[in-house]
């Protein structure tokens, strides 16, 4: 088993989530009143989201929902670089390159045996 090393992380070293929800709502001019009908929760209950340091997971994840930005990758991007991640990561664009790179080999092959063809 691989040994876990102690760090002394203190609660405020993470980020204030409250802070990062009231920056979001200016920044993008939302209503925490139409926040709240759409989470079915009360007014006071979104506000006070805004003064708390942490919130849960769960309830983060449905605010991402209904407010459609993923407040986990912001969170995220905060760590440093080099910590790992489980997620799969998006191989899609790579094999459409090489893909694509296999179509340009054929075609640029196919090309050049038609020039000699016309040479000969």
């Amino acid at each position: 088993m691989k040994q876990i090393k102690k760090h002394s992380i203190q609660a405020n070293a993470a980020p204030h989530t409250g802070k990062m929800l009231k920056t979001f709502y200016k920044k993008k001019r939302i209503y925490k009143a139409a926040l709240a009908r759409t989470l079915n929760r009360a007014f006071n209950t979104i506000a006070d989201y805004e003064k708390n340091h942490t919130i849960q997971t769960a309830l983060l994840w449905e605010i991402c929902h209904a407010l459609k930005h993923n407040f986990f990758i912001d969170i995220g991007v905060q760590l440093p670089p080099n910590y790992t991640v489980t997620a799969l990561a998006d191989t899609s664009k790579d094999e459409r390159i090489a893909q694509l790179e296999q179509e340009v080999a054929l075609l640029k092959a196919k090309h050049d045996s038609l020039m000699e063809a016309l040479k000969g």
